[in-house]
């Protein structure tokens, strides 16, 4: 009988999968990105952003939240503490967010041939747009079993179908541009035709492979239903939207105070540090949500408590030298991407990949408010933090330039991450583990001091060498001041002397 994995261990092999799917994903749009800007015309690239923009915020209605419900109301019913069946649920959502789907995919194509001229532009839109509505219904029924997967945490399998997908669709897509037209109706046409083979494949490994319930019209509840949206809505105003305004929303008040360019700078950085956010720290995040609330309803308050304490000491330790690593490559590795026009906006790289650090605290802090349904807090809280984002950049903006708009991003992260730690210390205690911060913050910058000056001008070369010297400093210095770095890496250790050995 195989052995059962800890809690800790599935975090940290889920956490590699969800943050393999990033890099996959990350060299991907690396692929299609120079490509595509050349094929088409300023134009034709403004088009595909607009789309691309209204996609995601109709897919995110579409789903109406239900995506979220699905991760929590999984496990009760697996730990036999829901009255509803997992057929009800399977089929409850499946069905409910097929029909959202349908309906906002209608209204999308409705809106595309009834806009009056002046907001559509181009007629050519029309006809996308009805194109691009199709991934609507694609996506949002997606949504459905890819949380499911993520649930029952095979995230395995997860990755492997979502790297598939965007290879598969990044063939499909350069072979119709490329081979056959070079227009956006060949662009959309093809992505619709990956995204619903990608889907086909997903269902029918799904009701084969899985062992999920069919769904059935007869097994769709509306009282679920009714609760999974109650549940959903809030989540998708607080996590989505509001979270997009917290991130984004500064972007507004730098373009009217400071104008195009500075934006343009700030931007540039922003993004660098979003990569960098996907690759290491929101793969934890993702990962860490269902195993916390199967623990909760398996095994109480005290086991789930204690593994997000621990969880939590392990972030800080990989999220320290994240801070310093980009603040001491950040200089070299920002003008070899965006070219050197780019550079003076190092100096807002510490506070907002700092700020993303902290953010990543949000699903250990606000576990309870999760686990507890308290979905309006968390709307509460994420739509403050919002307008708080906006006021500070109001505020710093005008006096010291993008850097006020870093330091106002930072500020509100930490705001939000506070807020989650107080509104849930009642239900779920979660302590910020300061002697891990002090430890974790000690050995980074002893990092960063030890290798930002190395072999200044070289760019990419710079880079790689700082991160060859830095990693071992920071985990050299990490296992003469931590017992608890000693410890993951004597196991890291001798589980590599164990594969060896095999």
């Amino acid at each position: 009988m195989p052995r059962e994995t800890s809690p800790f261990r599935r975090l940290l092999v889920q956490s590699s999968h969800y943050g393999l799917t990033s890099l996959f994903s990350m060299i991907a749009g690396l692929v299609t990105f120079p490509v595509l800007t050349r094929l088409f015309s300023v134009a034709d690239y403004g088009t595909m952003n607009l789309i691309a923009a209204t996609l995601t915020i109709s897919v995110a209605i579409a789903k109406v939240g239900v995506q979220h419900s699905i991760v929590r109301y999984h496990s009760e019913i697996e730990a036999g503490k829901s009255p509803y069946s997992r057929v009800q649920l399977y089929s409850t959502t499946a069905i409910g967010m097929t029909a959202t789907a349908l309906i906002v995919m209608l209204a999308l194509t409705i809106f595309g041939h009834v806009a009056p001229s002046r907001y559509i532009g181009d007629p050519k839109l029309r006809s996308l747009f009805a194109i691009a509505s199709l991934l609507v219904v694609v996506q949002g029924t997606e949504s459905v079993l890819t949380n499911y997967l993520r649930a029952e945490q095979k995230t395995a399998a997860l990755m492997k179908y979502q790297i598939a997908k965007k290879y598969t669709s990044l063939a499909c897509i350069l072979v119709a541009v490329l081979l056959i037209a070079r227009t956006l109706t060949a662009f959309y046409w093809s992505s619709v035709l990956a995204e619903t083979l990608a889907l086909v494949v997903l269902t029918v490994w799904s009701l084969r492979a899985a062992d999920w319930p069919r769904p059935r019209s007869g097994a769709f509840s509306a009282p679920l239903y009714k609760e999974l949206i109650r549940f959903g809505i809030p989540m998708m105003i607080g996590y989505e939207l509001s979270g997009l305004i917290l991130s984004v929303g500064d972007r507004y008040v730098i373009q009217g105070i400071l104008g195009e360019e500075q934006l343009g700078l700030y931007a540039a950085a922003y993004n660098l540090c979003q990569y960098v956010q996907a690759l290491l720290i929101t793969s934890m995040s993702q990962a860490i949500m269902p195993i916390y609330v199967k623990m909760w309803d398996t095994e109480g308050v005290a086991a789930t408590s204690a593994f997000i304490n621990r969880s939590l000491r392990t972030y800080v330790m990989f999220g320290a030298p994240i801070i310093a690593g980009l603040s001491a490559v950040g200089p070299e590795l920002l003008p070899a991407l965006a070219s050197n026009k780019y550079a003076s906006a190092e100096l807002i790289l510490p506070w907002v990949i700092g700020g993303m650090v902290v953010d990543g605290t949000n699903a250990f802090f606000g576990a309870a408010t999760f686990i507890k349904r308290k979905t309006v807090t968390v709307m509460v809280i994420v739509l403050s933090g919002a307008v708080l984002n906006i006021a500070l950049n109001i505020v710093l903006v005008p006096h010291i330039g993008i850097r006020g708009s870093a330091i106002a991003t930072f500020a509100c992260y930490a705001y939000v991450a506070v807020a989650f730690a107080i509104s849930s210390r009642n239900i779920l205690p979660v302590a910020i583990p300061w002697r891990t911060v002090v430890t974790a913050g000690v050995a980074a910058l002893a990092m960063y001091y030890a290798v930002h000056h190395i072999m200044p001008g070289r760019r990419l070369l710079s880079v790689g060498v700082r991160v060859l010297i830095g990693a071992p400093i920071y985990t050299a210095a990490m296992v003469l001041i931590s017992p608890e770095a000693r410890e993951l890496v004597r196991k890291a250790l001798a589980r590599v002397r164990g594969k060896v050995a095999t």
